[in-house]
């Protein structure tokens, strides 16, 4: 099957993301997260949890940030309801008018992971969940149907696969409009991916999956993209990678790292892979370096240091292209003294548009203004010249901040300068 050529991201950091968090991370600061996903594109987000604040503190906030969430007719929040306390709660909420579109229902396909943070049998679960889906569909939400532990278990080892078609049926039969398979602790892996995505697209045509992968053992990515060659549209992932077992007194039942794929790597393959995803790929690994800053460490994106394959934009350079404090990436030149021909100005413009011009094409209509460039005597023989700029404002007249320099470090020229766009 061709991969699809657009598809969805949900982004769990405000919830699954910060869940083992054990620090209370401020409702500001929450809110400050989920903004600013809005504004990189984002459209479906996990929000909240409606678990009880003294089994999981970090969502004991959880209706003051439902009050304060950014609004709009094409975003989906999404809150966890483990309980009917809880999707009471939660209703009580979208009565007065900040609730959610979606919540998730969780049940785990191994009673044993369920015995673990239920204390509950699959037999004792699926009545008061059941009463779950359907009361919140009655009232006009929409249920994603949560599957944990579909591809393994670390407390009893492999799934059977027709366990998850039995409650793929049953969730069906209570109305959720989504089915999610969720590897819980990262023990899939691609091929198992691609055979119980084969099997579970091929038994139920018209349900929408979502794949939510951990990292693991480290292959969320590659899981994602197993999923991804079935067909499969909608998924999940955290900035930073963070996310697992709630921070809980109940014990750790595995080891390493359980966070959720990351959301920056994520969305640098699928741009690769030529995968629309309607989000600012730059601005969520700039996103995760703040995640960092909050959590107090440093998490698990490698895109969030080494950035985004580097790519020659087909769109000409303009305002919209520019956003502040961003860096544009270097350009290499070979200088050579009969280059100098010009002015000093002259010459470090037509430096500046070579290296503009490595990413995007440079319009005939450019316009430079160089008065505060500081520019030095020019080589006096043959240089490598390393440019770089850094996005200082943006407007009518971007300014940008300027290094030029010689191979052993040396400044050719350095400084502000503003950037005119015109029509020619």
């Amino acid at each position: 099957m061709a991969i699809p050529r657009q598809v969805n991201i949900c982004e769990c950091w405000a919830r699954d993301g910060i869940q083992g968090e054990e620090r209370f991370i401020p409702t500001e600061i929450k809110l400050q997260m989920i903004n600013q996903m809005v504004r990189l594109g984002f459209r479906r987000m996990e929000a909240t949890s409606f678990s009880h604040p003294k089994l999981v503190k970090q969502f004991a906030d959880s209706v003051e940030v439902l009050k304060g969430l950014p609004r709009a007719d094409d975003i989906s929040y999404i809150a966890i309801v483990p309980n009917q306390k809880a999707l009471e709660r939660l209703l009580d909420c979208c009565q007065a008018g900040y609730g959610v579109q979606e919540i998730t229902a969780i049940i785990s396909a191994s009673e044993d992971h369920l015995l673990a943070n239920l204390e509950r049998t699959m037999e004792e679960a699926k009545p008061p969940l059941a009463k779950i889906v359907r009361q919140a569909r009655s009232e006009g939400l929409k249920v994603i149907g949560c599957i944990g532990t579909s591809f393994g278990c670390p407390l009893s080892g492999e799934v059977p696969l027709q366990r998850v078609v039995e409650l793929t049926d049953w969730y069906l039969e209570q109305g959720a409009d989504y089915i999610m398979l969720g590897d819980t602790t990262g023990e899939a892996n691609p091929l198992q991916v691609r055979r119980v995505y084969q099997e579970m697209l091929g038994r139920y045509p018209g349900v929408d999956f979502i794949a939510h992968f951990h990292d693991t053992r480290g292959m969320g990515l590659a899981n994602t993209l197993a999923a991804l060659e079935q067909g499969v549209v909608y998924h999940d992932s955290s900035l930073g990678g963070i996310g697992g077992q709630p921070s809980t007194k109940r014990p750790k039942y595995h080891y390493g790292l359980s966070g959720n794929t990351c959301t920056e790597d994520m969305l640098v393959m699928l741009d690769e892979l030529g995968v629309d995803t309607g989000i600012d790929t730059i601005g969520a690994i700039e996103l995760s370096r703040r995640a960092e800053e909050i959590c107090g460490r440093e998490m698990l994106g490698h895109t969030t240091r080494s950035g985004p394959v580097r790519r020659c934009s087909s769109q000409p350079l303009g305002a919209s292209a520019l956003k502040p404090g961003r860096e544009v990436a270097p350009a290499l030149l070979l200088w050579q003294p009969e280059m100098a021909g010009a002015s000093d100005a002259q010459v470090a413009e037509d430096i500046i548009r070579h290296a503009l011009g490595k990413s995007w094409p440079v319009p005939g209509g450019l316009k430079l203004k160089l008065d505060d460039l500081d520019i030095k005597p020019w080589p006096g023989q043959r240089s490598v010249l390393l440019t770089r700029f850094t996005v200082l404002e943006v407007g009518e007249r971007p300014r940008l901040q300027a290094l030029c320099q010689k191979s052993d470090g040396e400044i050719v020229f350095q400084g502000p300068l503003s950037v005119t766009f015109t029509a020619g």
